[in-house]
């Protein structure tokens, strides 16, 4: 998608934010309209039946409840997403058999683009292509500013947060396992760091990290990696 071309924003990482042609939306009414148009903005592309989405947000109602309340929580989503007197929003929710469907014109997801450039990243991988690899993991990671709807604590969105993470350290590692290749281990230090903040009991990272001080010839900061690690994974 062009830079040019982007009008509107959806973020989910890190927090939920979604911009209309420079407008944060945020007239958010009681009730689930804003989860509804988070789970549709993560299974963007595709229609999502009501029965589906009645079993995501609403999983203890009777289903002759939880249909009323899809009804509800699309009315009020679409309120939300345009604004006063405007008939057409640039993100609209189409109704479609049986179910909705989220349409854009130029919406820029964070989700997609992280999915995005860590694809190209893996197919760099695999094409031999380490440097051009590198670079689609950095930018990866420029995106994931966080766990995905932290606030969200549904079960559709902590299985899409696991994935993401899951994605992100990944990255991460091997970020640093080309910095150890190259002996750069102020690089790898760098990614460890950072892999902490994503996942604090990683045992991986804290072997790396003490590892390289100790290259380094830092061995006070590798030994307090040490201890971290064995207070923290003690926890587990």
């Amino acid at each position: 998608m062009s830079d040019i071309a982007v009008t509107s924003s959806a973020e989910l990482l890190g927090g939920f934010r979604i911009t209309i042609d420079g407008r944060t939306v945020t007239n958010w009414r009681a009730g689930k309209s804003q989860a509804l148009v988070q789970y549709l903005l993560l299974h963007r592309g595709r229609p999502v039946s009501r029965d589906t989405l009645r079993s995501a947000l609403w999983p203890h109602l009777p289903p002759s409840a939880g249909v009323t309340s899809v009804k509800a929580a699309v009315h009020g989503a679409r309120r939300a997403l345009c604004t006063p007197g405007e008939r057409h929003s640039p993100v609209r929710i189409a109704s479609v058999d049986g179910g909705y469907l989220l349409q854009a014109d130029h919406l820029r997801i964070d989700v997609a683009t992280f999915e995005r450039r860590m694809t190209a990243a893996t197919a760099a991988v695999a094409g031999g292509d380490r440097t051009l690899a590198a670079g689609h993991l950095r930018r990866a990671l420029e995106v994931y500013r966080g766990d995905l709807l932290p606030n969200q604590d549904a079960e559709w969105a902590v299985a899409e947060r696991e994935w993401c993470r899951v994605r992100a350290l990944h990255a991460l590692r091997l970020l640093s396992d080309l910095a150890l290749e190259t002996g750069d281990w102020w690089a790898a230090i760098r990614w460890n760091r950072r892999a902490l903040e994503v996942d604090p009991y990683d045992p991986a990272a804290f072997t790396v990290l003490a590892d390289c001080h100790r290259r380094l010839g830092i061995t006070g900061a590798a030994l307090r990696w040490d201890e971290l690690a064995q207070s923290r994974l003690a926890q587990v």
